[in-house]
């Protein structure tokens, strides 16, 4: 905590007898005084010396109180400063009006100091706390962009290593005789594209977080960017016997980011080859959205699974999921395509009843013609 005589209070006030009265009792108490004789003044020293108090007369010509608090709430460098203002009006609408419009407090003239000078001082301390926490608030931030900067940089590199490996376990199995190790290969392609996946999930979740991505929107087709989504997870779905059909392919241009669209079809498909079971079903379609079928497309990402509860198809895309998951486990790829369509001035919500289904569907804009 600061000691007295480290605080400034800068006294407004246009009468000379009052601030002589002022400056001499809170220099006695140990205080750095600063003296304003109108308002005009007042707002120019507050911005200079950014003081920790401001004692504010109401009644003054020219600039009453009211319009100099109301002016120094308006500049950054003064809008935090308390102000107590010092009246000789008694009327408890004014009172009310200035502790409305942002003063900590009021006194009376003439000033009981014997009463005042306790309530100053705890004021003043008050507001060294505050000062302290917005201090290690601001130390905490820049620590925490640092921190971003590094994980995020550090995620990049270690995808870009991973897909290098990619490349390399890609060329090692198509030259590779030996069945054993060949498909040694395979399985460490396949948990290399899984890891791969995961961080690339990862540093996407940092950048929406701390807003540095926005949406490159583009006119494309939606039709390729389907079959090529459903063709990364035909042999996944094969495996399962799961039946993964793409019902209207056709071309469906959109106005939108033609990589955020792969990545939303992308991650619901693979969301509803992992929850369907073994005979299941998987259907995509794309048609006009029938609440605006002139401006708007939906797509529909429909599965036999398991289904959902509507207390969890209410929450599924819920922020809080996506914001504090700690293991990437918690709807880290629904709660990125919830980001990348509202980016790009869509929707995305879910219908879905236990045991029979969930049906996925976000709209895109249509084309900008």
């Amino acid at each position: 905590m600061r000691h007295t005589n480290s605080y400034s209070i800068l006294c407004v006030d246009d009468n000379p007898v009052n601030l002589q009265l002022l400056d001499r009792t809170l220099f006695e108490e140990g205080y750095i005084v600063l003296i304003a004789k109108s308002g005009a003044q007042g707002i120019e020293i507050a911005q200079e010396k950014k003081p920790d108090l401001i004692l504010l007369d109401i009644a003054m010509p020219d600039m009453d109180g009211f319009d100099v608090l109301r002016e120094l709430r308006s500049i950054p460098q003064t809008s935090e400063i308390p102000v107590i203002f010092i009246t000789a009006i008694d009327e408890s609408e004014e009172l009310i009006r200035g502790l409305s419009m942002g003063a900590v407090d009021y006194i009376t003239k003439p000033v009981n100091f014997k009463e005042f000078l306790p309530k100053l001082s705890n004021i003043l301390q008050l507001k060294a706390e505050k000062d302290i926490m917005t201090e290690k608030k601001s130390e905490a931030e820049t620590f925490m962009k640092v921190q971003t900067k590094l994980y995020a940089s550090t995620l990049y590199e270690l995808t870009d290593r991973l897909k290098k490996n990619e490349v390399l376990l890609k060329r090692l199995v198509e030259e590779t005789q030996n069945a054993a190790i060949k498909s040694d290969l395979e399985k460490a392609k396949v948990n290399n594209s899984y890891v791969c996946n995961k961080l690339e999930k990862l540093e996407i979740r940092s950048k929406i977080i701390n807003n540095t991505i926005t949406a490159d929107m583009k006119n494309f087709d939606t039709d390729p960017i389907i079959k090529d989504c459903i063709d990364r997870y035909m042999a996944q779905s094969k495996s399962k016997t799961v039946t993964l059909i793409y019902e209207t392919p056709g071309v469906h241009r959109v106005f939108a980011d033609r990589k955020m669209t792969e990545t939303v079809i992308d991650n619901l498909i693979s969301n509803a080859v992992k929850y369907t079971p073994h005979g299941g079903d998987i259907i995509v379609d794309v048609k006009n959205y029938d609440e605006d079928p002139e401006h708007f497309i939906l797509i529909n990402v429909y599965d036999t699974g398991s289904g959902l509860t509507s207390a969890q198809s209410e929450s599924i895309f819920d922020d809080k999921n996506f914001l504090s998951d700690e293991t990437g486990k918690n709807g880290l790829g629904l709660g990125i395509a919830y980001h990348f369509v509202k980016l790009m001035g869509g929707k995305i919500w879910v219908e879905s009843m236990p045991g029979i289904g969930s049906d996925f569907k976000f709209t895109l804009q249509k084309e900008d013609k």
